[in-house]
């Protein structure tokens, strides 16, 4: 759903595996992650059970500000929401890349945001990300390595 949602719950489906999602806008209007929804713009028992004040309600925490610092691998400060990326030295250029975008991914930045901040080339995509980092693990510096 789009960002003209301003409060969202999450509704459990009916085969057990996962939710929907209902959502109202600051006009008072609700919409649904299910089919009914979207695609026939009906209200389906999802909003109704919203309505009646089913379902938890998702209390979704803002993406971390991304900070380029001295760390020898990208850390989420959570006091702070902030995303410390490490300077990348070359030539480990590409494992520490790769760990920065799957850190970025699993704090909430989308692809297409890790893509436009990172300036990666055209071929790289998330799921080679991903396949990267379950095959080789995270990248991180030596304890020596901003010491002078």
């Amino acid at each position: 759903m789009s960002d003209r949602w301003v409060k969202r719950w999450k509704i459990p489906k009916s085969s057990g595996d996962g939710f929907w999602t209902v959502a109202i806008d600051k006009n008072g209007s609700y919409g649904c992650s299910c089919p009914i929804w979207i695609f026939h713009r009906n209200e389906c028992h999802h909003i109704l059970a919203v309505k009646n004040n089913g379902g938890a309600q998702v209390i979704e925490k803002p993406k971390p500000q991304y900070v380029l610092a001295q760390v020898l691998k990208p850390i989420y400060k959570e006091e702070e929401n902030k995303l410390l990326i490490p300077l990348i030295a070359i030539p480990d250029g590409m494992m520490m890349e790769v760990t920065i975008c799957y850190t970025m991914l699993k704090h909430g930045y989308s692809w297409a945001e890790v893509k436009q901040i990172r300036w990666l080339p055209s071929s790289w995509t998330k799921q080679a990300v991903l396949d990267y980092i379950q095959s080789h693990g995270e990248a991180c510096y030596p304890e020596s390595f901003y010491r002078k």
